[in-house]
């Protein structure tokens, strides 16, 4: 079975931006795939969602599952401090480059290789957030349970926190059906800033309670049409339908503030997305 990818123990430690601890190494089964995923990467616009979400420009961010930075960098410039946290080694590494680069402050954001299910940094947050389906890459009850219980704990008391999965328009049967067909035969092209890139995922295998898809995404960078590089990427993706969301995150005893369909502001269950906004109760 697949393990989540930000929810890992943390492991060791470096210097500036990057708190990692513990010398001991790790599987990262990312690094190899983590600079293709970061070109190949082409979310839904929420940046700008997130961005009004902050109470102020004082705010202080914790980002649940930051991978390469995509979101950490352009919060940074928005609020007092952005806190990331994930699992991969890889994709912190380039998310450091990144910060680096831009030339942000430690005292601005910081970045940590951590367990997203059994955190506890001994401060609160004025927003949490979890981009891009963080929330799904959680097979188990207990991971849910945990990443929840994290919110609880580092969520200031008028604090915002907000999880996002993607709308399952189907039944279980019609996905399943849907997914089978996505075989990894099936090419996807995009000329990227290191060359032209194809991708391809394999969603075959399924698990039906709860239910999770395994896909196992392949990055292949080519030249004069041959692979030069690869690199695969097996994810988990579990299915949260729009009553199920709710639910789980008002029986861990939070009150809902918002539901979207988008970061566009999209109705509920109108969107290709689900989008919660929610505080302590």
């Amino acid at each position: 079975m697949v393990v989540a990818a930000w929810a890992r123990p943390p492991r060791r430690t470096t210097r500036g931006h990057m708190s990692r601890k513990n010398p001991t190494m790790i599987n990262d089964y990312r690094e190899d795939a983590a600079r293709f995923y970061d070109l190949w990467a082409d979310p839904y616009d929420d940046v700008s969602f997130y961005r009004a979400q902050l109470p102020s420009p004082e705010a202080d961010v914790l980002e649940l599952g930051c991978g390469t930075g995509r979101v950490l960098l352009p919060m940074a410039e928005s609020c007092r401090f952005i806190h990331g946290i994930d699992h991969s080694p890889g994709m912190l590494d380039i998310c450091q480059r990144k910060l680096d680069d831009a030339q942000i402050a430690p005292g601005r954001a910081r970045i940590e290789q951590g367990d997203i299910t059994a955190l506890d940094l001994g401060r609160t947050f004025d927003l949490i957030t979890a981009p891009f389906r963080v929330m799904q890459n959680l097979e188990t009850d207990a991971q849910i349970a945990g990443l929840l219980d994290t919110i609880r704990r580092h969520l200031a008391p008028q604090g915002t926190a907000i999880l996002n999965t993607f709308f399952p328009r189907d039944d279980k049967q019609t996905l399943m059906e849907r997914w089978e067909k996505r075989d990894g035969t099936e090419y996807f092209y995009k000329d990227t800033s290191i060359g032209r890139m194809r991708m391809t995922d394999d969603c075959r295998r399924f698990q039906s309670d709860p239910f999770v898809m395994f896909p196992v995404l392949r990055y292949e960078l080519l030249k004069n049409d041959k692979v030069i590089e690869s690199a695969e990427l097996p994810i988990s993706m579990r299915v949260w339908y729009p009553d199920e969301l709710l639910d789980v995150i008002t029986a861990a005893g939070f009150r809902v503030t918002g539901r979207f369909g988008g970061y566009a502001g999209e109705p509920w269950g109108e969107g290709n997305e689900l989008v919660v906004t929610f505080t302590h109760g």
